[in-house]
């Protein structure tokens, strides 16, 4: 499967002990991704504004929001060497797509501090539209970076022409010291999840394959809303500075501390049309 392609995407909660199972049992039906059997480091780098635009888009349930993030794939000798992307992901009417521009490590540290990679450095006419694209929305909102996030993730994907992508996210943390993103860098101490927990998504172009729809009904699994970012940011962030949530349109105009939100990350449970599709 395609970044760019639009497509449906769920999220998991995988408690301690059951993540090595579902994903023995994904890699007997779907080959890892690029071969790389032992996955790979990613390590993100969140922008938003100071009042956290992104975030409240996501909480209010905007159904049309971007947001911009720079990322690093990979580590050396590995089947999956280091690469750097600057993106923008993009979710519309449930769809999610990814647009991103590929960058040198050079230009990833650049960017954090505010320096955009020069157009004529970008051979490809769509890598420019996407580049001018990420530039206005860091200049609407005034974005900056926020926090950085890393965790190890296994990749099985039916492949180009295929129709699901599943990936397991293993021991996610972050950090808000903006250091310079360098590959499989380890320095980051904060967890986002419960020791041994992990994070399955699902990525689907039309109906997800029956041998999947049957994992889910035997370790009766349901669809649980997770963002990594909103986690760290109401794990650490919020609670030391104590943010009041911001009024809505159709709202209630009370505001509500953050501390109400039900899990970190925005883990409800959600309708899931997984096992009917």
């Amino acid at each position: 499967m395609e970044a760019h392609q639009k497509r449906k995407e769920y999220k998991f909660v995988l408690a301690s002990g059951v993540a090595e199972l579902i994903r023995t049992e994904v890699a007997r039906n779907l080959p890892p991704d690029r071969d790389a059997r032992d996955g790979y480091p990613i390590i993100s780098e969140y922008y938003d504004s100071e009042a956290r635009c992104s975030y409240w888009q996501k909480q209010f349930g905007s159904q049309n929001r971007r947001r911009v993030r720079t990322r690093v794939y990979g580590r050396a000798n590995a089947p999956i060497p280091p690469s750097a992307f600057v993106e923008v992901k993009h979710k519309l009417n449930g769809q999610a797509s990814k647009r991103r521009v590929p960058v040198d490590m050079e230009a990833i540290v650049n960017f954090s501090t505010g320096r955009l990679p020069g157009k004529e450095s970008i051979p490809e006419v769509m890598d420019r539209r996407v580049l001018s694209e990420i530039e206005g929305l860091l200049r609407e909102q005034n974005g900056r970076p926020v926090v950085q996030i890393r965790y190890h993730r296994y990749a099985f994907d039916s492949g180009p022409e295929g129709t699901i992508r599943i990936t397991f996210d293993i021991d996610p943390r972050c950090r808000f010291k903006m250091a310079p993103l360098a590959p499989d860098d380890p320095e980051f101490e904060l967890p986002l999840l419960e020791e041994g927990r992990a994070i399955m998504e699902v990525k689907t172009i039309g109906p997800v394959p029956y041998w999947f729809r049957q994992l889910l009904g035997k370790h009766r699994l349901i669809p649980r809303g997770f963002s990594k970012y909103a986690a760290a940011l109401e794990l650490y962030e919020f609670e030391s500075r104590k943010l009041e949530r911001p009024v809505s349109s159709g709202r209630s105009s009370e505001s509500t501390s953050l501390a109400s939100s039900p899990e970190p990350g925005g883990a409800e449970k959600t309708k899931s049309p997984l096992q009917h599709s």
